[in-house]
């Protein structure tokens, strides 16, 4: 939090100016009772008479429900906006009761000080380490909800800590459905607003997203006020060590059982695929967060690059097999994150068999890495279900130029291995692909490689209108299409990675559904991980075999598309 976002509340403490603010919350809807202790909602209250320097008359009779609290002496205050500032007034406490029919009133002594606070954003309360506030974004028009948590809270907005991931799929701009706050307390309520900016932080572990508030009401506007003190007083309470200490801010109170279920949930959480896959997804989050820098405007950041390709190179080392089978096992993140690992980690695999130099392997690698980034800084609508016309195809093939561009920081990134790999990845031998429409000999070897190996991936996911391929009928696929598609590679995809590839749900005679995680010499699956048997597919399997204990499953009959039966690998 910057310098000039310190606490600076203004007292006023003079008669005439302090009597002139408590007027204006006579106002109808212009005051707010909130108790100093338990939930700290703000309830409606109505100012009927000021006596100066002597008494407030408040009409509670629209909230009955405060009556028992204020009959047994509990202090509070008074909270309202006057002329686009917030104050609040000292602490009081009721003195005579009156009953008027079936209007109740409280006379309480006259508050000797206010406390104001511009509403612009010039204050903002930030949340302290272990001041866990959690964040639901719902994002109009998706039916996916992002979590995160709060990092700090202003009347103007807020600034939520989100997962890469999550991060990555949200654009800047767009209109937000609800923001939901919940605290540790379990108070929650929601907000309407609009995501101004999404950012990572300066390690690339996290990202950021500047909300900003739209439309709050009067009321609505005192509960935020409410909470952004009550931040700051647990922050302050937390750091203090002298003097009395603050007592503890009733939002930040969470019940046991609520602590317990958050326990139990980490606690459950592990990555499937092992210690591969955790590595892995050190990777995808360099992804996500390019992602979010290029939304940004940002170029790609030449040193992750780098490191995160090396990454995968180590990786390749130290278990080929392995890694195949890892990049199968991030299902949570998205599918543009996923496809490029996974062309990726293929072309590596494909350019270690071949003995590329090292050198031009990594360059290889990381330009297979980020080759369809350039789609995340598309319209929405150009990766819609419908049809694309004309004008539209030639919107959604900018995706190469937008990345290609980007690239200027690289300057130890191979430019003809980036033409290549990025720039060709989507041209085709017959003239048919784009952005250039180039055919045949104009095509050269690094081209050719990554359009098979961007394909037989691609096609084996969903998108827009299409279901999942088989990995039978994609093989199928490029062999019909031998026009498009140099023979040679697909030849050489195929012996490589089987026709059964690790990772792939693998559909047996006796009927089982288990993921292959390893292959023999020839290419056959050796080891596998059966979750299902499709003749009684209520009951869920958990049972690895490797060797001859496959015999049992009878002989491979085909891959199947695993979205058919909602699984994903352990």
């Amino acid at each position: 939090m910057p310098p000039s976002d310190s606490v600076s509340s203004q007292d006023v403490t003079h008669p005439g100016e302090l009597y002139g603010l408590l007027e204006a919350l006579t106002l109808p809807g212009g005051a707010s009772l909130c108790f100093e202790s338990g939930d700290g909602a703000p309830w409606p209250v109505v100012v009927m008479d000021i006596v100066q320097e002597e008494s407030l008359c408040l009409d509670v009779s629209a909230v009955p429900e405060i009556v028992p609290r204020l009959r047994r002496g509990e202090t509070f205050q008074l909270m309202g906006q006057v002329e686009g500032t917030m104050l609040t007034t000292q602490a009081l406490a009721v003195n005579e009761w009156r009953e008027q029919g079936e209007r109740l009133q409280v006379i309480c002594d006259y508050p000797q000080a206010v406390s104001m606070m511009h509403r612009r954003q010039s204050f903002r309360a930030t949340l302290r380490a272990g001041m866990e506030v959690d964040v639901l974004l719902h994002v109009a028009g998706e039916e996916t909800s992002y979590e995160g948590r709060l990092g700090n809270l202003s009347l103007g907005g807020c600034l939520v800590e989100l997962p890469l991931a999550a991060a990555a799929a949200i654009k800047p701009e767009k209109a937000i459905d609800s923001i939901r706050l919940t605290f540790p307390n379990q108070r929650h309520f929601e907000l309407p607003a609009s995501v101004r900016h999404v950012r990572t932080d300066e390690a690339w572990t996290q990202a950021q997203a500047g909300c900003e508030f739209i439309g709050l009401s009067s009321a609505m506007e005192r509960l935020v006020w409410y909470c952004v003190k009550e931040i700051e007083r647990e922050s302050a309470r937390t750091v203090m060590h002298t003097g009395r200490p603050l007592e503890p801010s009733s939002l930040f109170q969470s019940p046991d059982a609520a602590r317990r279920d958050v326990s139990r949930r980490r606690q459950t959480r592990s990555q499937p695929g092992g210690a591969m896959a955790f590595r892995l997804k050190k990777v995808a989050d360099y992804l996500n967060a390019q992602l979010v820098q290029l939304k940004s405007g940002e170029p790609v950041a030449a040193s992750q690059l780098s490191r995160s390709t090396d990454t995968l190179l180590a990786l390749w080392g130290q278990d080929r097999q392995a890694l195949l089978y890892a990049i199968a096992c991030l299902r949570e993140e998205s599918h543009l994150v996923q496809h490029s690992l996974a062309v990726a980690v293929r072309m590596l695999d494909l350019g270690q068999s071949h003995r590329l130099a090292p050198e031009r392997l990594k360059a290889v690698v990381a330009c297979a890495l980020i080759h369809d980034l350039g789609k995340g800084l598309l319209p929405d609508s150009l990766l819609r279900d419908e049809p694309l016309d004309s004008d539209e195809q030639a919107q959604l093939h900018r995706h190469v130029e937008l990345i290609l561009e980007r690239l200027g920081e690289c300057r130890w990134l191979d430019g003809e291995v980036a033409t290549q790999v990025i720039g060709m990845a989507n041209e085709r031998l017959d003239g048919s692909g784009y952005p250039a429409g180039l055919e045949g000999e104009a095509l050269p070897t690094l081209a050719r490689m990554m359009a098979v190996v961007d394909v037989a991936d691609v096609m084996t996911r969903p998108r827009p209108g299409r279901a999942a391929w088989t990995q039978r009928d994609v093989y199928r696929h490029l062999f019909t299409h031998a026009a498009a598609f140099d023979n040679t590679w697909v030849q050489r995809y195929i012996r490589r990675f089987g026709v059964a590839p690790i990772g792939s749900l693998a559909l047996y005679a006796n009927g089982a559904l288990a993921w292959v995680k390893h292959h023999d010499a020839r290419g056959n699956p050796d080891a596998v991980h059966v979750v299902l048997n499709t003749r009684n597919p209520k009951r869920r399997l958990d049972q690895p075999l490797s060797g001859p204990d496959l015999d049992q499953l009878g002989a491979l009959k085909e891959t199947v598309n695993s979205a058919r039966y909602r699984l994903t690998p352990p």
